[in-house]
């Protein structure tokens, strides 16, 4: 009995993270594989290339979302970490202001990384879901979840697909325009 040969992979540019963990898109000869990763479990997913009708690209907020988040509580613990260091200031003479550095630390800590986790989130750009359709339906992929990596991707998938399925079919000539109907 003969193996069969073992495809080769190329992996396609832009990972991806969801609530099914994180996500990548590989190339092979015939088809599209899309990888999820959480922690020791994977799950695949195949698309052929033969089979696939549209690769989409839809612009999300996620973007946004994130933004306001990570804006508003490193916010919210910039000003309460202002506000303790304000208040050990004003009391510098009593025993008791030592105590106050911790949870300044502490609130100090977490406006850093909500502004270094904005500064990522904005640096990365727009968010975006991409979409495959297949005979059988819509599927939302996992990866990329970044504009500039999926506006890449979709370049470089709907090129291996117009070579395996060949150039789309020429537009038909428009049907005539709707003739008159003669009244009696």
């Amino acid at each position: 009995m003969s193996a069969s040969p073992t495809p080769s992979y190329r992996k396609v540019r832009g990972g991806g993270y969801t609530w099914k963990g994180h996500g990548r898109l590989w190339l092979a000869e015939d088809h599209l594989l899309e990888v999820n990763s959480t922690f020791v479990i994977e799950s695949y997913r195949r698309f052929f290339f033969q089979e696939v009708r549209a690769f989409v690209i839809q612009r999300t907020s996620v973007r946004r979302i994130w933004g306001w988040v990570f804006g508003v509580v490193g916010g919210i613990a910039g000003f309460i970490t202002g506000g303790i260091l304000w208040g050990a200031a004003v009391n510098r003479h009593e025993d008791w202001h030592a105590a106050l550095y911790v949870p300044a630390g502490f609130f100090g800590l977490v406006a850093l990384v909500c502004l270094v986790m904005w500064i990522i989130n904005l640096t990365l750009g727009p968010s975006c879901s991409c979409q495959v359709l297949t005979p059988t339906g819509w599927y939302a992929l996992s990866a990329p979840r970044r504009l500039g990596p999926a506006g890449q991707a979709q370049a470089v998938i709907a090129g291996v697909i117009q070579a395996v399925q060949g150039p789309p079919p020429s537009p038909s000539t428009p049907p005539p325009p709707p003739s008159a109907v003669a009244t009696t």
